[in-house]
């Protein structure tokens, strides 16, 4: 009985679990993972309370259903603009064009990055494209609320 779990153990490892690959996430996959979770912690909170969030708090409740995405708007690696209107709530994302900002990544303003836009779909800005982005919403999770620069980035 020992050895027929013992071969279905190696059969399921060997097949991985879950993934299609075995290779391991890095950095840049981290953080679009977690630029993603905030789209979705956006979307849910929107869904739920039929309106924006405004604060960073608004998010607490959420934190189990994405904890990557709370860990990085907790720990300011995502700023998030709070008050914008999603263009919709069904689970996924992408529907309709967007051109606004929703959340990025803190170094963004400086060197560029991942940015989520509007309508959650995840695109590349250079720091150049990001500084005359249009932001979505009346204000942010930054510590200045304000739109970031490469002054304010760098400050703690």
């Amino acid at each position: 009985m020992r050895t027929r779990w013992l071969g279905l153990l190696a059969v399921v490892m060997a097949a991985g679990c879950g993934g299609s690959s075995n290779e391991p996430v890095t950095q840049a996959d981290a953080e679009k993972n977690a630029l993603s979770d905030v789209g979705e912690l956006y979307r849910m909170y929107t869904f739920e309370k039929k309106k924006a969030p405004t604060k960073v708090a608004d998010f607490t409740p959420l934190e189990a259903m994405n904890p990557m995405g709370w860990d990085a708007i907790r720990k300011g690696g995502v700023i998030v603009r709070f008050g914008a209107n999603l263009p919709d709530t069904n689970e996924g994302p992408g529907t309709g064009t967007s051109d606004e900002v929703l959340a990025y990544q803190k170094q963004v303003p400086v060197s560029g990055g991942e940015v989520l836009m509007l309508n959650r779909t995840i695109k590349t800005m250079t720091a150049d494209e990001f500084k005359s982005a249009k932001l979505a919403g009346t204000s942010s999770s930054a510590p200045d609320g304000a739109r970031p620069t490469a002054k304010s980035v760098g400050k703690k």
